[in-house]
């Protein structure tokens, strides 16, 4: 059984790797293009370095869109904590699809097909321990595939599917709660529906 399922993984990675294709990667010393959609929050860059700070008057964590639809994206990024309570990656179709959530000590895999703005809450998928240090660079990929999403945080994983996964998806996005935090080296990846 734990050779099919790596099979299977491995199958659905090289699947994802063979159709995937250059999306993105700003190089965070001139503005963001137009398909990059501030929504909440201070996103301030400056020499290959983005500063990300939530707005108390905004009432709402830093959300920044990227509006390309990708139904298979991979996001990878390095991010350090200065303060920031959550950071926070998901998709979006007529509604919040998934996400994941990271804060300094859990990394977490959300189905969000509960209703937006807390009504009911977002259902866990996977959960891993993490230890992060402020202060230092971590590597991050976030990818999903029909109904499934993955992520990691250097070698800490967490993979789920459900069909909600799989609906529609119109942007992804980044958040970040609290303040602040940094983000460098930015690269998508996707197929376009």
């Amino acid at each position: 059984m734990k050779r099919f399922l790596t099979l299977c993984l491995s199958f659905t990675l090289q699947s994802f790797a063979q159709d995937s294709k250059p999306i993105a990667a700003p190089d965070l010393k001139t503005p963001l293009p137009s398909e990059w959609s501030v929504r909440h929050g201070s996103w301030e860059i400056k020499d290959g370095v983005m500063a990300v700070a939530e707005l108390p008057e905004n009432k709402h964590a830093a959300v920044l869109w990227h509006q390309v639809p990708l139904q298979t994206g991979a996001v990878d990024c390095e991010f350090m904590w200065d303060g920031a309570k959550s950071f926070i990656l998901g998709c979006d179709g007529d509604k919040h699809i998934g996400r994941i959530v990271i804060t300094p000590n859990a990394l977490r895999l959300m189905d969000d097909s509960a209703a937006v703005k807390g009504k009911v809450p977002s259902t866990l998928l996977a959960t891993a321990t993490l230890d992060l240090k402020p202060g230092e660079w971590y590597k991050l990929h976030y990818e999903w595939n029909g109904e499934r999403m993955a992520a990691n945080v250097d070698e800490t994983k967490v993979e789920a599917s459900t069909p909600n996964l799989g609906l529609k998806k119109t942007r992804w996005w980044f958040a970040v709660g609290g303040e602040s935090m940094k983000l460098r080296n930015i690269k998508v990846s996707g197929v376009q529906p």
